[in-house]
């Protein structure tokens, strides 16, 4: 049967494409513009992956909210890079001057996306009516501070000359909202908007809280790499982690939305945290018999190396079983459980027993590990078949 496409299919299609290439162009620009400095060529490539998931959210699930806030974050975002790189470039006064003032306006616009996507994350609309006032709340701040950044006449920051649409009569309001004070009514927001979300967590269950759980195995991610970032050398190669970790919550976000292996988040947790934690204990044990061996022996001695190597090589596994076995009781309980179930009932097959039990044994660590719908196991004789459920 052929697929018939509506007047608006098409329309959105290209809408959807048009999208993608405003928020990938814009990264794009900015990354090859000659007058940014390094660091800020490499910024937009932490986000890179709003648009695209964005892009796929609403393609295979048109209309939903989470997925045009996605594609509103990376849109405007990508505006805000491309008219940056036309603010700082060796052209007329004039053409700067209107790049930096949609430059200003939609340097604004994500943060506020990314406050709203809170607000609808995962139900696709607003879950309740304090949701729905601060959603009402942020658009409102938006529309009042965005004019207030374009009237101000206080000298931009790349230009240095005020933006051609000042008011001078607005500058002791404008220069209150975008200072600190600005910024924090966005914060303000921001917050309420995370306490509605870890409400909605709590009162969750099923399919999604396993959205919740992705979308907060990202973000925490994210911060530990920010976080760690601040620790290391400015000259480390590790500060440039936070390009990577830029995927993280967008790409989490669309595993929710799309629920694409959603209930494996669990395993990939306790795998995360096993990996981490046995790099540690086996960088703490190089170190020791590095250590331990310098006494006796030159630090620069090959054989010292070899000795700390072979040895963390041995105390892998071990290590990570006994990590992963304790990870996987607190993060992956159903695993550990499953197994638990799985071990106690073949340990009753070797003692044998009567075949009611045993099917009935069966019958519980099937249901108990796979959590199939239903379970049935059928009997066959020469008098007749029965089943047990």
């Amino acid at each position: 049967m052929p697929i018939r496409m509506t007047i608006s299919e098409p329309v959105r299609r290209v809408a959807l494409v048009l999208g993608l290439v405003v928020a990938t162009g814009g990264i794009l620009a900015a990354m090859f513009s000659s007058s940014l400095e390094a660091g800020d060529r490499l910024w937009p490539l932490s986000w890179m992956a709003w648009g695209p998931v964005g892009f796929a959210i609403l393609y295979r699930r048109p209309g939903n909210a989470v997925g045009r806030g996605m594609m509103f974050i990376a849109v405007t975002m990508g505006i805000s890079f491309s008219t940056l790189a036309l603010a700082v470039a060796d052209l007329p006064l004039s053409v700067r001057m209107w790049a930096e003032v949609v430059n200003t306006v939609s340097g604004v616009a994500p943060w506020l996306g990314i406050v709203w996507l809170i607000l609808v994350f995962p139900a696709s609309t607003y879950p309740g009516r304090a949701e729905r006032l601060v959603g009402r709340l942020l658009a409102g701040y938006g529309l009042f501070a965005a004019t207030l950044f374009v009237v101000s006449p206080a000298a931009m920051a790349e230009t240095g000359v005020p933006s051609p649409l000042a008011v001078e009569a607005a500058g002791p309001l404008a220069a209150i909202i975008t200072g600190a004070a600005g910024f924090l009514g966005v914060i303000v927001l921001l917050l309420a908007a995370l306490v509605l979300l870890f409400r909605r967590w709590r009162r969750s269950s099923g399919l999604e809280r396993a959205q919740f759980r992705w979308l907060f195995y990202g973000a925490a991610g994210f911060l530990i790499v920010l976080a760690t970032g601040q620790w290391l050398p400015e000259d480390a190669p590790g500060q440039y982690l936070w390009l990577p970790a830029g995927l993280l919550i967008p790409v989490t976000i669309g595993v929710a939305i799309l629920r694409y292996r959603l209930f494996e988040i669990d395993r990939i947790i306790s795998r995360t945290l096993t990996y981490a934690v046995v790099a540690g204990l086996l960088s703490a044990v190089y170190i020791g018999v590095v250590a331990a061996l310098t006494f006796v022996l030159p630090s620069d001695d090959p054989f010292v190396v070899a000795v700390a190597t072979l040895a963390a090589a041995a105390l892998f596994n071990p290590f990570r079983r006994r990590v992963q076995k304790g990870i996987d009781r607190r993060f992956n309980r159903s695993r550990y459980n499953a197994e638990r179930i799985v071990d106690s009932f073949s340990l009753s097959l070797r003692e044998g027993g009567e075949p009611a039990d045993l099917i009935a044994g069966l019958v519980t660590t099937v249901a108990s590990t796979m959590q199939p719908g239903s379970v049935g196991v059928w009997l066959r004789d020469e008098t007749r078949t029965g089943g047990l459920t």
